[in-house]
């Protein structure tokens, strides 16, 4: 593995992510305070069902940058643009069955709940908003190309630029009176001129990129979708998994109630993108070791993957059960005692589930994630089922449960048990490897996060953040010293060291 690399591409990742999540914190309660409850709902809907509109691309994304990043190991530039032009064709058909059904759902919109008021503002930002999906589709090519590159520096580059000109301009002009539509239209500008900056960056540092129409290839549209399909599958049930408790709870309570399940979802989502964003740096790698036959390697992976996102993954999951409370109090005000028990409720799962991001990341890379995705779409139909059955009997709490459920089977028990024996891996020697060290830190931890909870139920933001700073000082000093091997640590502090002195990190590609 290229440690440094790796390394590189990680932190970089985390400070990108944490400016944007610095934002989101920020925006949120501003915009639900200056839309309320009803408005804000409208707004999740919409994101929710836009967001079924990206599955069109049947997992070509990730498929492009795998096919990429072979063949810029085997230095084929010819094949580097057959599969980007490509790529780019059969994204840009995706992006016009989009538009089409964004048009269908706008004139079915009546089947939610939304009060007739706000009926016609619903309407134009989903339009507004399935638009930006369609045009963002065929730009996600050159963000492929930056992944395969492993510059996920420039990914977050730009990405940070974006959420800082989003977020001045979502307080501008909701301070201007501005509402739901606004949000939409700020959306998709900042949206189209985050992946036109990511075109001109691919374009830059890989020189030979030359994508064209007549370089369209009908191999690599085999290729693409041949791979892509059951990427796609996959796709379809993360968005049941999701994305559908807000239609659920908008087709079967109203917009309000999609608020207090969203500030929940909310925060599980951003400690999914945390850990994920870590384990993400890794897909290259696997890609590489595959290409190499490399099953040691591929093992060690594994082992090394797991371990990065249960040292992430455990302190987060610890401060939704124990903290979750006091944070959505500071964060949202008082009133949204319901969020807290939904927040606590998600969180179960995720102790596991987390540490399986690299499972799927290495079956990706291997090619070997048709049985994957049929587990993610047998997940995600379940989630469906269960959250219509549930929300009827014990309401919006009774969608979580039916999210619970599933994910925790799935990820828990399915998937694990799939990649070792894919790895041909012994789950004794998995666990041991893996788990054991990153639990043994994360014990003392819960019990800490436990008697802060209970000695402080009401702090002030400086009390909370100190609160943070303690339980993640003891947890990474812990982590440091019983789970990174001397190697590890050597590797660790010379990238610290680097990043003090702004040495620049030389890609090892």
């Amino acid at each position: 593995m290229h440690l440094r690399t790796i390394l590189r591409n990680i932190f970089s990742t985390w400070v990108g992510y944490l400016i944007s999540l610095l934002v989101g914190f920020l925006l949120a309660p501003f915009v639900v305070h200056r839309l309320g409850n009803t408005g804000y709902g409208i707004w999740t809907l919409v994101v929710s069902l836009t967001g079924y509109f990206g599955m069109l691309d049947l997992g070509l994304r990730q498929s492009v940058g795998r096919s990429v990043a072979h063949y810029v190991a085997l230095d084929d530039r010819e094949n580097v643009n057959r599969t980007v032009s490509t790529a780019l064709a059969m994204l840009g058909a995706a992006g016009l069955l989009a538009l089409l059904a964004t048009v269908v759902v706008y004139f079915s919109f009546n089947i939610f709940k939304v009060e007739h008021q706000l009926e016609s503002t619903a309407r134009t930002a989903l339009l507004v908003a399935g638009l930006n999906i369609a045009l963002v589709l065929p730009f996600a090519a050159f963000s492929a190309v930056l992944v395969a590159l492993e510059r996920f520096d420039v990914i977050n580059c730009i990405t940070v630029c974006g959420a800082l000109t989003r977020g001045t301009l979502v307080v501008t002009f909701l301070n201007l009176g501005h509402g739901v539509t606004t949000l939409a239209v700020i959306t998709f500008a900042v949206s189209i001129s985050e992946y036109s900056a990511m075109a001109v960056c691919a374009k830059l540092l890989y020189r030979p990129l030359r994508p064209r129409w007549i370089s369209v290839a009908r191999t690599r549209c085999k290729e693409l979708f041949t791979f892509g399909i059951y990427r796609f599958v996959w796709i379809v049930a993360n968005q049941l998994i999701f994305y559908t408790d807000s239609v659920v709870i908008g087709m079967f309570l109203n917009a309000a109630a999609i608020t207090y399940y969203a500030i929940a979802g909310s925060l599980i989502n951003y400690g999914r993108n945390i850990v994920s964003l870590a384990t993400d740096t890794l897909y290259p790698a696997a890609t590489r070791l595959d290409a190499k036959n490399d099953m040691a390697g591929l093992r060690e992976l594994q082992i090394f993957g797991t371990t990065i996102a249960l040292l992430v993954g455990l302190p987060l999951c610890l401060g939704y059960v124990f903290l979750g409370k006091q944070f959505i109090t500071l964060w949202m005000g008082s009133g949204f005692d319901l969020s807290v028990v939904i927040l606590v409720i998600l969180t179960i799962p995720q102790f596991i589930s987390m540490s399986q991001y690299i499972s799927s990341l290495i079956l990706v890379g291997m090619a070997k994630h048709q049985v994957l995705a049929y587990i993610a779409l047998a997940e995600g139909i379940a989630n469906l089922i269960l959250s219509i059955i549930l929300i009827r009997k014990i309401g919006v709490i009774g969608v979580a449960w039916g999210t619970v459920i599933p994910h925790f089977i799935s990820t828990a028990l399915v998937v694990p048990l799939y990649t070792l024996r894919t790895l041909r891996m012994r789950w004794t020697d998995y666990v041991l490897k893996a788990f054991v060290r990153p639990v043994c830190c994360a014990i003392p931890v819960a019990g800490i996060c436990y008697l802060l909870s209970i000695w402080i139920e009401t702090p002030s933001w400086l009390e909370f953040a100190a609160e943070v700073v303690t339980i993640c000082a003891i947890f990474l000093v812990l982590s440091y010293l019983v789970c990174l091997t001397a190697e590890q640590q050597a590797a660790l502090r010379g990238t610290i060291r680097r990043s003090l002195h702004r040495e620049p990190a030389v890609s090892q590609l």
